[in-house]
């Protein structure tokens, strides 16, 4: 059997590989600001989860999105030069 602290780090690598994944595929479709943004609010979103999962204070939205604010603030400039 697994030990659990081991089948946790498997499955974060796991949710990692998918989210780079994902990075990807936005990049070479929608560009690198739409990657940005993407990337920092699931960040954002992730950190937020860890800290209910280990009981770490309440999740917060403002944080969230404080996190994922300069992703999209990098899209819509980088939007904004071409």
């Amino acid at each position: 059997m697994i030990p659990r602290d081991k089948l946790l780090h498997l499955i974060l690598g796991l949710l990692a590989a998918a989210v780079g994944y994902g990075c990807l595929i936005i990049h070479s479709t929608l560009g690198l600001g739409a990657m940005l943004a993407f990337c920092t609010t699931v960040v954002g979103i992730g950190y937020e989860l860890q800290q209910r999962i280990r009981r770490e204070g309440q999740p917060d939205a403002i944080d969230a999105l404080a996190t994922a604010a300069p992703g999209w603030l990098a899209w819509l400039i980088l939007e904004n030069i071409k």
